[in-house]
């Protein structure tokens, strides 16, 4: 998104090579936070309104070459008698047609300073105000938090319960069948229904003595089990409901019966004596157990009688905070809605004028710097053409001597033609000795070689005139070339110096990541980072106290008619705020009926 932002913005300045421009291979210079803000910055602010054009340049240039440039203290005069000259109506509208003076302009400058530094203060309040917001809001949602883990610890405390108290049931209804069943066979025992059991006279004293025995091994048994607590009450109620028959009675015992009779008859009450007691045994357990059921099943029901009384205490302390944290939240929405409605409008206008200001700024650091730029390459103008100046001054005075020689050599090869000599020159002659080791030294350094070997050669005027004159073909030919190559490097210079100051412009009115110019003063680049930092902090809370009200929603969500409601906001939101401001209202105003 913020790559095409930016193709976008050099299609519109006018770039040439915009078709080849690929949206997402800009999008990385923006994953950086030392370059997002001054690339966020250029896409939002730069126009081509505020960006000098190709006859803007050339004009400005034109008038730096004819010298019409203030700077100064002659911009200040001229500003000066300009707004001199502003205060007659009639020229005014004449000339200028222009309604501020320069000294209107800096009060209105030394006010959005003003106002800048007052809205920094608003803002840094703004900040604390917010803190204390989302600290506050943390609690409560601490709070939030902390109730709903204990609420669902006390509902697992209770499924455990409800499963414990389940399985006893189970129990207690198993050993209920199991008494049922005995009772059931107890009472088929003792109906009569069986065939009757006649006795003969016998001896019983020994059966007698063996039932005294056992009996007494069941007491025992009974009192060391049954002695205390509820198994005692139930080993009671047992033995009181149990009737032990006895063998003393002799007058049951039939004299005509045989002894074979009689002794099936006593093995069967003994097997019936063996099941009674094994029976009874069973119920006096199962009574034992029953008492212990019924024991934990009463302390099962306190336990949960006290449960369920923590769990209302519980449950009222949480509708009290649950109507706690309803105001706390309804005052935090109407200082929301204070916010929305009054101080952020307000900031935003106020922003709004802080950056008509930068931007003024920002063009008059760019005028600045494109006079730094000309001034610059009218001293290097100045210095190669002085350059040039001297080395063509230079090679005039050597062409002057050079041909006042050559006219000096002329004359001498001419009076020594007329003297009828043959060219040669005496060997005390050191003038001419000098000048021939000049061009031997020109020609191929040979006249070093003969001063230190200590020979001297031959000396004529005709080859004196003869080197002088090649050396004056040379020095044309030179001069020619020099002439010719000149310009040449001149024009290069001029390119180069060209090609810096395109870089210069590309570098200031396109946007780049690796070598951004800085135009403003330090403590006004240190005021803006603290702004954007401000306004990332104030961004930060908004989307804080956005997700904030969309955890409230997830509250009220399980209703069906509020998931209507709550796209309607969202849409109202973005396309009709006031609607959404009037729906606040009216909630406000039923909440407060409903208070009251």
């Amino acid at each position: 998104m913020s790559g095409a932002r930016l193709c976008s913005l050099l299609t519109e300045l006018g770039y040439d090579g915009w078709q080849s421009l690929d949206p997402d291979s800009f999008e990385w210079p923006f994953q950086y936070e030392e370059t997002r803000p001054v690339l966020d910055w250029l896409c939002v602010n730069l126009r081509p309104s505020n960006v000098l054009s190709t006859p803007e340049i050339i004009q400005y240039n034109a008038l730096l070459e004819e010298g019409k440039v203030l700077e100064g203290e002659d911009l200040d005069f001229a500003y000066e008698s300009i707004s001199a000259f502003a205060r007659r109506r009639s020229n005014q509208e004449a000339v200028l047609g222009v309604e501020e003076s320069v000294m209107e302009i800096k009060e209105a400058t030394v006010a959005y300073k003003a106002e800048a530094q007052e809205l920094q203060k608003r803002l840094q309040h703004l900040q604390v105000h917010l803190d204390s917001l989302s600290g506050h809001t943390s609690s409560v949602i601490q709070g939030r938090r902390a109730r709903a883990s204990s609420s669902s610890t006390t509902s697992e405390q209770l499924l455990m319960s409800e499963e414990k108290l389940a399985a006893r049931n189970v129990e207690l209804n198993a050993v209920l069948e199991k008494i049922s069943s005995s009772a059931r066979d107890l009472a088929y025992y003792h109906s009569g229904e069986e065939e009757g059991i006649y006795l003969s006279f016998a001896d019983f004293r020994s059966f007698i003595a063996q039932d005294q025995a056992c009996t007494k091994a069941l007491n025992d048994w009974f009192v060391k089990q049954f002695d205390v607590g509820p198994s005692r009450l139930v080993a009671e109620e047992g033995q009181s409901k149990c009737s032990w028959g006895g063998l003393e009675d002799e007058n049951q015992s039939s004299k005509g019966d045989s002894e074979k009779m009689y002794n099936s008859r006593v093995s069967e009450l003994q097997r019936l004596r063996s099941i009674f007691g094994v029976s009874e045994r069973q119920w006096v357990e199962a009574q034992v157990e029953n008492a212990k059921q019924q024991a934990s099943l009463q302390m099962a029901m306190s336990q949960a009688s006290a449960d369920q009384h923590h769990i209302h205490s519980d449950i009222t302390s949480l509708r009290r905070k649950h109507t706690e944290v309803g105001n706390e939240i309804y005052t935090l929405s109407k200082s929301e809605e204070k916010l929305l409605n009054e101080v952020i409008p307000s900031l935003c206008w106020e922003l709004a004028q802080l950056q008509d200001t930068y931007i003024l700024q920002d063009q008059l650091a760019r005028h600045r710097f494109l006079q730094f730029a000309c001034q610059l390459e009218r001293k290097q103008m100045n210095g190669a053409y002085e350059l040039l100046r001297l080395i063509d001054t230079d090679l005039q005075g050597f062409s002057h001597a050079t041909i006042g020689r050559i006219e000096r050599y002329t004359a001498l090869a001419n009076a020594a033609a007329e003297t009828n000599e043959q060219g040669a020159v005496d060997d005390q002659d050191t003038f001419l000795h000098r000048v021939r080791d000049i061009l031997n030294i020109h020609a191929c350094n040979g006249s070093i070689a003969d001063e230190q070997g200590g020979s001297r050669m031959y000396v004529s005027a005709l080859g004196l005139v003869q080197q002088i004159s090649q050396l004056h073909d040379e020095k044309q030919a030179l001069q020619a070339e020099m002439s010719f190559s000149l310009p040449e490097d001149k024009n290069k210079c001029l390119n180069d110096l060209c090609d810096i100051i395109r870089q210069m412009q590309q570098l200031l009115f396109a946007s780049s990541t690796t070598a951004q110019p800085v135009l403003s003063p330090w403590p006004l680049m240190k005021e803006l980072a603290e702004m954007e930092k401000v306004n990332s902090q104030l961004s930060a809370a908004i989307e804080e106290v956005t997700r904030e009200h969309r955890e409230k929603a997830e509250i009220v969500k399980h209703h069906p008619h509020e998931v209507g409601r709550e796209r309607q906001v969202f849409v109202d939101f973005f396309t009709n705020p006031d609607r959404l401001r009037s729906l606040v209202r009216d909630l406000t105003v039923r909440v407060k009926a409903l208070q009251s």
